[in-house]
């Protein structure tokens, strides 16, 4: 129809170090990223990437002029009129340096009176405000038609309330999603209807072909888990991203149904010994400064108050709940199961 739109994602495309027979480089890379599994950036001296810092810089996007980038590109044709998705595809794609924003830049851009728009920065406004409005209406479509989308979004919306308690407490100066920063800017949203208009589609096309697809822990189908949206960043991904091209594009064998539920058992491997090493370090006491900061607002709360009871929320995690109005994270005890989020 006339009134379609074509959207399209790009994804760096990682997968050349996950195919077997490749130099020995790219089994080297392959092997130090199933080990990690995920990268982490809640580290002291700062992020530990999934992969070295110039294998990573070689693989991400380039923003230089005339540089060309190889991609994993989903396009998608949405009718503009209510969000239908009318047909999508996958494709291995090279294309030119694209224009890099901030999530602040995104929302300011999206947010300006078009006269206020530097002449610099008109054709991607243009092409970002269209981008959300078809995003949009796509996603606010598939929340309303399905229940996996409906319990995503009041997960996303708890994690939203959490962050917003934890900024007004001082406690968060990020607005990546990490360390409680979570947001849902014109921005944020703008990238997250992007990647799951992206996960969407692969696994809409992989089920057509009937082919598996590795998946994380959690991640699964009636969660509404990203797939393929992160190779530079998770193990997983990386291989989700392998097995697309393979089935959907005809580049390398595809994984059989034990390849993908051993990579599936990698990264969950890799995961675990990243939750063991935090709890590890919660219970051996290394409480950071913003913890204790909020820790001693709730004594002064309860000095001035006399107040033995405190509202609290939960996150979600493991009956872990944030106190309100002190930005504190506790964990809730004498609760019989586990707290869902928002409780």
């Amino acid at each position: 129809p006339a009134s379609k739109w074509e959207i399209l994602i790009h994804i760096a495309d990682v997968s050349n170090i996950y195919y077997d027979g490749n130099e020995a480089q790219f089994k080297l890379l392959r092997e130090a990223a199933e080990r990690r599994g995920q990268s982490r950036y809640d580290l002291p001296f700062g992020p530990l990437h999934l992969l070295p810092p110039k294998a990573l810089s070689a693989l991400a996007l380039s923003t230089d002029d005339n540089s060309a980038n190889e991609c994993v590109t989903v396009w998608a044709y949405i009718d503009e009129r209510d969000g239908r998705l009318i047909e999508a595809g996958l494709e291995r794609t090279i294309i030119g340096s694209p224009k890099a924003l901030s999530f602040d830049d995104a929302t300011n851009l999206l947010e300006i009176e078009s006269q206020n728009v530097p002449k610099s920065l008109t054709n991607t406004r243009a092409i970002i405000t269209v981008a959300e409005r078809n995003l949009s209406l796509w996603s606010q479509r598939r929340t309303e038609r399905s229940e996996t989308a409906q319990k995503r979004e009041k997960r996303l919306a708890t994690k939203e309330f959490i962050s917003q308690e934890l900024r007004a407490a001082g406690n968060v100066a990020r607005d990546d999603g990490v360390g409680g920063s979570f947001q849902r800017s014109r921005g944020h949203r703008l990238v997250d209807s992007s990647l799951d208009l992206y996960a969407v589609a692969i696994t809409s096309l992989m089920k057509q072909k009937k082919k598996p697809v590795p998946r994380a822990a959690g991640s699964g189908v009636d969660r509404g888990g990203r797939l393929g949206t992160a190779p530079l960043r998770r193990y997983i991904d990386g291989m989700c991203q392998k097995q697309a091209i393979a089935v959907l594009c005809g580049h390398g064998k595809p994984l059989s149904l034990d390849e993908c539920k051993e990579a599936s058992k990698l990264a969950s491997r890799a995961s675990d010994t990243v939750a063991n090493l935090r709890s590890t370090k919660k219970r051996d006491g290394l409480t950071n400064n913003k913890q204790r900061g909020a820790l001693h607002k709730v004594a002064r709360h309860i000095s001035s108050t006399g107040a033995r009871k405190l509202k609290a929320v939960s996150s979600g995690h493991n009956n872990e709940v944030v106190i309100l109005g002190t930005g504190a994270v506790a964990r809730c005890r004498g609760v019989k199961g586990t707290l869902k989020g928002g409780e």
